[in-house]
């Protein structure tokens, strides 16, 4: 009960309707889908509702929203699996899973004690171009691989992994960029998984697009400061 109170002190009236919105049409669309199997909707379940809360606390520049990542990561890894989205799945499974406990190492050292929230850094316009340069570079190829492994949407699962990989290092190093990158991620993954008919997942990135400019203005008002 205390962790869901001090949740709620950190959470403004915008980040209730997107924690709300994601568990009702979670618990909607779960109960329509006459199609899917048992546990795929459980897991899609579960990786939504964990999702939301990891994201909002993020763009609330909250630590915590760590241990939701972990379990957001274990049910969206075994729903893309089962969906072919292997770009996804490596994405996860290799890569933001070993970063949760960099990320949260590194914002536990970084974060305004007496305020709560972790300090945030802004890019230099050179980083800026470097970064967009190696992420184009990096789409390019991945695109062939997935392509290799017999994945669907092979462009669209290149552009969101890739882009994923960027701004999630922005996440752990805590620099107000990763929002924009984040944008385009969550529009290119709400396509991605629309593309399938899973609206459990579809709702969740829809609200974590939502999350995406919610967290930039959020996070561009604080480096400010």
């Amino acid at each position: 009960m205390n962790i869901l109170k001090k949740i709620a002190a950190y959470m403004t009236p915008f980040q209730w309707f997107e924690v709300l919105g994601v568990i009702g049409f979670t618990i909607y669309f779960a109960v329509i889908d006459k199609e899917s199997e048992m546990w795929y909707t459980i897991l899609s379940s579960i990786a939504a509702i964990a999702g939301i809360f990891c994201v909002v606390l993020c763009a609330a520049g909250r630590k915590s929203q760590y241990y939701w990542g972990f379990i957001n990561i274990a049910g969206y890894v075994a729903v893309s699996w089962m969906m072919k989205f292997y770009g996804e799945v490596m994405l996860n499974a290799l890569y933001y899973l070993p970063t949760q406990f960099l990320g949260l190492y590194l914002w536990n050292k970084h974060s305004a004690q007496e305020e709560g929230f972790v300090k945030c850094r802004r890019l230099s316009p050179l980083w800026t171009c470097i970064l967009l340069v190696v992420s184009a570079l990096g789409i390019w190829g991945y695109k062939y691989l997935l392509t290799a492994l017999g994945g669907n949407a092979a462009w669209l699962d290149s552009a969101s992994t890739v882009i994923s990989i960027v701004a999630n290092a922005l996440m752990v190093l805590r620099f107000r960029e990763q929002w924009l990158l984040w944008i385009i991620v969550d529009a290119v993954t709400v396509v991605m998984w629309l593309g399938t008919g899973d609206y459990i997942m579809t709702a969740m990135w829809a609200f974590y697009l939502l999350n995406a400019v919610y967290g930039f203005v959020t996070w561009t008002r604080k480096s400010r400061a």
